[in-house]
Order: structure tokens, then sequence, then C-alpha cells
């Protein structure tokens, strides 16, 4: 008898001990290695997978927000045009150009008379009246905000609480406070204060420091047209290195304004699609030069961003820069080792 309850005391022990382990995150890349990291065995679209909705949780493949579960009949305006852009399922009508539809991404510091990042989307819900910069916006923008919203459009299927810390796969520097999903309702009183700027006045020589945004003195782009890709990056040397040591993910490919000017939206840093791996290829405008050497390879990525973001590096070597920053510095370089003299590789 006593063999018998050591044995159930022993399987019990084993039990205890495999339930107070941490979440599986073996599906994402949580190592510091280099490029070529083991490719995720959970699937990467990740939390957009809707609970298990899968794409029709924002694509309805048939009869736009009805075929996603809604009546399209909510409080507000209602988009009639539910499911004509990109099969997109969810009702933007909310976030159409109204009183309540007015977007002010600027910090404490262009506030007020002199806010800086307006954004306002399109004021018809009528896809066949917009130009493409309104279309661009719509899709880029207004999309992302049907769900990330959380205040003028509520959010579906949101537990405003990130993903990744849900399944454990942050380090424990993040701590217990949940990371909320939805700007407009994040549980502060700034709105989108504290959201980075998007929308056609946020180009990226705004969003580079002086020294670097301008053609006399720094990054110069030239876009290709109505596709806005940057085809050509000269930045007299120290531009050219920071690629060479890191690459050009996010911006070699974005979009442009009516004048050409390359411009921010939620897609130049987030790609909706892949959560957990950044895949570059020869196309993917990962690297214009280079990308660790080479212009291919698997790299760890988090929360959906555009390019190699490892926040389980926690061992980055004082002669390398983390990957976490240097996606920054794409824009911000001013802050960067290049700019600044220097020239690091980076730690993926």
């Amino acid at each position: 008898m006593k063999k018998l309850f050591l044995v159930i005391l022993l399987v019990v022990m084993a039990s205890a001990m495999v339930l107070a382990q941490a979440p599986p995150t073996a599906g994402i890349p949580t190592s510091s290695g280099a490029a070529n990291a083991k490719a995720p065995t959970v699937d990467v679209l990740g939390a957009h997978n809707n609970y298990g909705r899968g794409c029709a949780g924002c694509h309805a493949p048939h009869s736009g927000n009805r075929g996603a579960g809604g009546n399209g009949l909510g409080g507000g305006t209602v988009d009639a045009w539910s499911g004509a852009n990109a099969l997109f399922a969810q009702d933007m009508g909310p976030l159409f150009a109204t009183a309540a539809g007015t977007f002010d991404f600027s910090d404490i510091s262009n506030t007020g008379s002199s806010a800086k990042y307006i954004f306002v989307p399109p004021s018809t819900q009528n896809p066949t009246t917009w130009n493409i910069q309104q279309y661009q916006d719509v899709r880029r923008i207004v999309m992302c905000l049907a769900c990330h919203d959380g205040a003028v459009a509520k959010g579906a299927m949101m537990a405003n609480w990130a993903y990744e810390q849900q399944i454990g796969a942050l380090p424990s520097s993040y701590g217990s406070s949940h990371i909320p999903t939805l700007l407009g309702a994040d549980g502060s009183s700034a709105g989108y204060h504290n959201d980075h700027p998007v929308g056609e006045n946020a180009t990226l020589a705004a969003v580079m420091h002086s020294t670097y945004g301008d053609a006399s003195n720094g990054v110069v782009m030239t876009t290709n047209g109505t596709t806005g890709k940057i085809t050509n990056i000269a930045a007299y040397g120290q531009y050219l290195t920071f690629i060479n040591n890191y690459g050009a993910p996010a911006i070699g490919s974005t979009i442009v304004n009516a004048a050409g000017v390359p411009y921010l939206v939620c897609t130049t840093c987030h790609n909706q699609h892949v959560m957990n791996i950044y895949a570059a290829s020869a196309n993917s405008a990962t690297n214009i030069g280079a990308i660790a050497g080479s212009s291919t390879g698997t790299y760890a990525t988090y929360f959906f961003v555009n390019g190699p973001y490892n926040i389980n590096n926690v061992t980055v070597p004082a002669t390398q820069a983390a990957s976490t920053t240097q996606f920054c510095r794409q824009c911000h370089f001013g802050e960067s080792n290049e700019a600044n003299g220097g020239s690091l590789t980076t730690s993926f």
C-alpha cells in the first residue's frame, strides 16, 4: 500500500511540474541566434487566427461583415461597402470621417493648434470615389483600426492583451501588467497621443531627425511612382553602412502621398499576416544593400513587426546592436551608430 501511495505521489508531483511550466513557446523563435533561425512550428498567423476563425475573422469570403457574423446594423455609421475592399469583414463605418473620426497621433509637444500628425479617414464610404491616398489609407490604417481602435470602433474578438504575453513568449522583464492591443481604449487618457504617428503627415522625412531627413544632408530616397517602393537610398556612406549592418525591411517598400513623398502607415512597421517570423528574400525589400551579408534567411520577430525584432535576445554583446533597436533606426537614423561615426553589426 505504501509503495502504491509513493507511486501515486510521484505521478502527481510530475504532473504538477508540467502544469507549472510556462505556456508552450516552441513555435516562436526565442534564441539569440542570427539569421536562418529555426522556422516556427506554430502557425505564423498567430493572434490573427482570431481564436480559430482564421482568415474569415478579417476577410469574409461572402457577404461582408454579415458573412463574418455581424449584422452591419450597429450604432453609428454603417459601412455599406463592407466586404467590397479586400473582402474586409469588419464594419469600418464608425471610423470614416465624422466628428469622432479624426485621429490625433501628435504627442504632447505637437498637440493643440499646432497638432502635427492628424489622420482623417475618407469622408465617404464609397470606395469608387476614393483617390489613391484615401484607398491606401483605408487599406493600411482604417482596416487595422476597425479592430484595434477600441473606442470609436469597438474591437472584434479582441481581449486587449498581447498574444505573445498570453502564451508566455515574452521575457520576464515585461512584467505582469497586460500589454494593451486597443489603441483608443488602452486604459489611459492619452487617446492616440501615445501612439506612433501614421498618415500622410507622417512622412519619412518628418519622422527622421532633420539631420538625415532631407536630400541636402542625409538620406536621399527615390520612389517608384505609384507603388512607392524605394528603389534607391544614398546616404553618403552612413546609411548604406547601416543597411549593410541591418537592412531596411520596413521602409524598403512603402507608399507615397500625392507629392510622391513616402509616409508611414500601420503596415509599414507591421505585417498583419505573419506574427512570429520574418522571412527575407531577394524580392522582400529587406535590404537595399545587404542584411547580415545575405538577402535571404529567416529571423525572429514579435508583435507582427515587419523585420527582425527579437525581444528574447537579452544577451546582446557590447560590440553589436540589438535587432529591436536597429528596426527603429531605419527611420530614426540620427540615433544610429552609423550616424554617429560607428558601425556595429546586428545581434539577431
